[in-house]
């Protein structure tokens, strides 16, 4: 329960700082010419969430603030780097045109998608990766002091069936998602909330389960 009302609370908190910030002019400052540009939103928003899971299930301050740095700079910092200095584009872009073949086939199993939009997308997929699970890995590692192995394992499958459960229902209620939503509102979406809920709801039973499977074995 406390994993699903942290998720729930952080679905919606993320969303309120994110609106209000941009609302206040982050346009410029959050998303300038010294922010993480269009990162900033995602970043803000996963920190909060996963910071609010952390801060439920453990009642610390310190996993708070581990679920929200680590994804809040885990998003943010390599963003920052990868939008203002080419250098890094510049050479994984390279290190793609070595595979031509490969680098082809992946352009047009995406739309027909440029060297410069795959290049993109791929960094992306691997910033915001890399934060996600190794911030679900930290906090189940730190929930579960006495197996940290089996906490942030346990962390990382109950998160991945939150996200399974939501492909679920979203695969049976497909317009749970397809509605529309003004982005700017106060009001979070339902699917933002849900995503939220069941995101929190899953790595609190993974950890839970971590404990009960720890303290079974410290009987035996």
């Amino acid at each position: 329960m406390r994993g699903l009302a942290g998720g729930f609370v952080g679905a919606a908190l993320g969303h309120l700082f994110v609106t209000w910030c941009l609302r206040a002019g982050g346009e410029f400052w959050l998303k300038g010419p010294y922010g993480p540009g269009q990162f900033f939103g995602i970043s803000a928003y996963l920190g909060l969430l996963y910071g609010c899971i952390g801060l439920a299930l453990a009642g610390s301050a310190g996993a708070g603030l581990l679920g929200f740095l680590g994804n809040f700079l885990g998003v943010a910092l390599p963003m920052i780097v990868l939008t203002h200095d080419p250098r890094p584009m510049g050479a994984f872009m390279g290190l793609l045109a070595h595979f031509p073949a490969f680098t082809t086939r992946l352009m047009q199993s995406m739309g027909g998608m440029n060297l410069v939009g795959l290049a993109w997308t791929l960094a992306v997929i691997a910033v915001y990766t890399i934060a996600n699970w190794g911030t679900t890995l930290a906090l189940g590692a730190l929930l579960c002091p006495r197996r940290r192995w089996l906490g942030a394992g346990a962390a990382v499958l109950g998160s991945f069936s939150g996200y399974l459960a939501l492909k679920t229902f979203l695969s049976i209620v497909p317009s749970y998602s397809q509605g529309h939503w003004d982005p700017r509102s106060f009001v979070p979406s339902p699917l933002d909330l849900l995503t939220g809920l069941l995101i929190g709801a899953g790595i609190g039973a993974g950890v839970f389960l971590a404990e009960g499977l720890d303290r079974k074995a410290s009987h035996v």
